[in-house]
């Protein structure tokens, strides 16, 4: 058995106090550090405000990656003065057309084809297309085969209404307008030579007002057509209880199917004075926004 000596005992004591005081001072150092750090930290705003701004981005990045992406789907029917009806359509590039370059004869007499044209032109008619592709027979009239089933969906919708519409007039051909305007041409009376010279002026403005001449009628697109309103008369169909449902809100419901009026009552130098029965289908995606 080793006997220790008092004076060794006491020396071994010190010893081993100063060894914790070493390990308590060293185990201090790290609260000392993060004490002095959080000081100065407080003591600078802009550690503050970077700190914010960067709490601020990652909460605004986070926030734009739950955002759902807005809506883009097109569905609130766009509104046009009768004005705009027609620029709205005179503007419109529409498929399944071939443009046509040189307008058709009339009379067969160059000058007095040039003064009629002049005159139509004048009132607002214009030079349009033709089909480049095989038309269908809707309810018994050649238009466009686009036309179809939104025609069926019209003519359903207004039976439901308790209205009873119908087509009486689809495509025409140049030949059968030529056919159209000559023969009421011949009813006033005028010489071609009348015509050349400018003197028939009136008279062919009064047959514009209700005809167009061959190759400026929107009959040879194929995606126009009048309709009859069952319990009035044809020229009445401005008074009908069709006109009326169809013409309700702006168009609400030809516009829902695609349809806009051809010649509304209000548009300036459209051609023909306003036709109420006359329509033309334009499809729905440029009618909504």
């Amino acid at each position: 058995m080793r006997v220790v000596e008092p004076r060794q005992f006491e020396e071994n004591n010190r010893a081993k106090k100063k060894s914790r005081r070493i390990v308590k001072f060293f185990a201090i150092i790290p609260f000392l550090v993060l004490g002095v750090w959080l000081y100065q930290r407080s003591q600078d705003p802009a550690a503050e405000t970077n700190s914010r701004t960067e709490t601020e981005e990652q909460v605004e990045v986070a926030q734009s990656e739950v955002t759902p992406p807005e809506d883009t789907v097109k569905d609130t029917l766009r509104r046009f003065t009768d004005n705009e009806f027609k620029v709205f359509y005179d503007n419109l590039l529409q498929p399944n057309l071939e443009r046509v370059e040189n307008p058709p004869t009339i009379t067969g007499n160059d000058i007095a084809d040039a003064r009629i044209r002049k005159v139509a032109e004048d009132r607002g008619y214009r030079l349009r297309s033709s089909p480049n592709v095989d038309l269908v027979s809707v309810d018994g009239y050649l238009l466009q085969p686009v036309i179809s089933e939104p025609w069926q969906a019209l003519k359903t919708a207004s039976l439901e209404a308790g209205l009873q519409m119908s087509i009486v007039s689809g495509y025409r051909s140049v030949a059968e307008q030529r056919q159209l305007f000559m023969s009421r041409l011949y009813e006033t009376g005028v010489s071609l030579n009348q015509i050349a010279n400018g003197t028939a002026d009136s008279e062919i403005d009064f047959i514009l007002q209700t005809t167009a001449i061959p190759g400026y009628s929107k009959h040879h697109t194929g995606y126009t057509f009048d309709l009859y309103c069952a319990g009035f008369q044809f020229e009445k169909f401005r008074d009908s209880t069709c006109n009326t449902w169809l013409a309700a809100d702006n168009y609400k419901v030809a516009k829902e199917l695609g349809f806009i009026p051809s010649y509304p009552p209000l548009s300036d130098s459209q051609g023909p004075n306003p036709e109420a029965w006359e329509y033309i289908y334009v499809g729905t995606e440029l009618l909504y926004e």
